[in-house]
């Protein structure tokens, strides 16, 4: 009885700390205008609304866009996603860090942005998200279903 008592213990614990983990995750392309907020007109600034924006290439915002929501986010240090990109058989990785703390009631779009990912009708082949702690550690990861098992 009293190691039942230590695991259920040490999982409560475990549990309270705040491990980062992916709740969905789906890929979707979004063109520029699906981020241009009618105040974006008058002050030219970029509003993300109820949701952190990371992209690959920062001066631009049409591309392919991997989402998902964090149920914690206390100890995420940054995202890394790994893609098969359409015509190459090697994996690409991208690394996206957010400039100040994620929040979990957020959704998060990680784009893959710029002149190679403009296209709508070239996708990502497959793809593979891992939530990094602060640590280095991976808390977390998600793939597509092309991915395959790790």
């Amino acid at each position: 009885m009293p190691l039942i008592r230590s695991i259920i213990t040490l999982l409560a614990l475990t549990y309270s700390v705040g491990f980062a983990s992916i709740d969905y995750l789906e890929q979707r392309y979004y063109s520029e205008e699906s981020f241009t907020r009618i105040s974006e007109y008058f002050n030219g600034v970029e509003v993300a609304g109820n949701r952190t924006i990371l992209r690959s290439d920062s001066e631009a915002r049409t591309g392919h866009y991997v989402t998902f929501q964090l149920s914690t986010s206390d100890a995420v240090g940054h995202f890394k996603l790994e893609v098969y990109e359409p015509g190459s058989p090697e994996v690409k990785e991208y690394t996206f860090k957010a400039s100040s703390s994620i929040e979990p009631s957020k959704p998060i779009y990680l784009g893959l942005t710029g002149e190679k990912w403009a296209d709508k009708a070239r996708p990502p082949v497959a793809y593979k998200l891992s939530v990094i702690g602060k640590d280095g550690a991976t808390l977390d990861s998600a793939s597509s279903f092309l991915w395959g098992d790790d």
